[in-house]
């Protein structure tokens, strides 16, 4: 994992500037379909700084959020903005993905406690995240569900292409995390291990009405490339002198999964 992955205020910066510029609100879009039950007990995998959980947090009004992240910082930023009312009903957990067992169980969560588990762009961290999809069916209620939320398909591809022209290289980690992870890693284990499987998908574009804006979402990310800011930045500005903006889509898809009936 990049260590610019895990570090809050680039999160924040990229979540800001999405926020502005989106045509689609990620997180309405999310929980207009996403079932949540007031006494709904739920852990929340790769929270960040609670884009997602404080939502989810108000429509579990009678139960409680656990909510996990690698990086304190970006809990602290979480707990500072959750009301005095709520905070009581969420609990914030740091530790890596790849140790769900040993985080939880030092944290005193108990086995079979959650009726959903949700992640959203983070469970790709993952250095084996088969493993940790078969490790969250142990902590589900007997029917309970997960909900996975990542890009797929054609996601960043404006962007991707300004970037690959600038001369900079992108991994194959990020290249796999943004196109192919929810297709070739999620969907597949969710239709093997589960009964019911739902797939929702949206194309979002974001567009951004200056260069600055578009170089400020690229400093934040995980493939920003120092030395290749000045190529980036002359094609940019080329594209401004051309279109008048940039349009970048997001490829959004969210899976659903209820757990099989015994």
């Amino acid at each position: 994992m990049s260590n610019r992955a895990t570090q809050a205020e680039l999160l924040e910066q990229r979540i800001a500037e999405n926020l502005q510029s989106q045509e689609i609100d990620l997180t309405t879009w999310i929980f207009q379909r996403l079932r949540i039950n007031p006494p709904d007990q739920i852990l929340e995998l790769c929270c960040g700084t609670g884009s997602q959980t404080l939502p989810m947090l108000r429509k579990a009004s009678e139960g409680r959020v656990v909510a996990v992240d690698v990086s304190q910082a970006a809990l602290e930023a979480l707990n500072g903005k959750t009301e005095q009312g709520e905070s009581c009903r969420l609990t914030t957990v740091q530790g890596n993905l790849d140790d769900l067992p040993g985080i939880l169980g030092r944290s005193g969560v108990i086995r079979r406690s959650f009726d959903l588990t949700f992640c959203a762009y983070g469970l790709y961290y993952s250095r084996d995240p088969n493993r940790v999809l078969n490790e969250i069916v142990s902590w589900l209620k007997p029917e309970g569900r997960i909900a996975v939320v990542g890009p797929y398909g054609p996601n960043n591809e404006a962007l991707f292409d300004l970037v690959e022209r600038s001369g900079a290289t992108l991994g194959d980690a990020v290249v796999f995390s943004s196109s192919r992870f929810m297709l070739e890693t999620v969907l597949p284990w969710a239709s093997l291990h589960f009964e019911s499987v739902r797939v929702s998908t949206m194309v979002n574009p974001v567009r951004w009405i200056s260069p600055e804006r578009v170089l400020t979402y690229w400093e934040n990310t995980t493939f920003y490339d120092a030395q290749r800011r000045i190529a980036f930045e002359a094609l940019l500005r080329q594209h401004f002198a051309e279109q008048g903006e940039f349009v970048n889509k997001k490829w959004v898809m969210m899976v659903e999964m209820q757990n099989a009936r015994d």
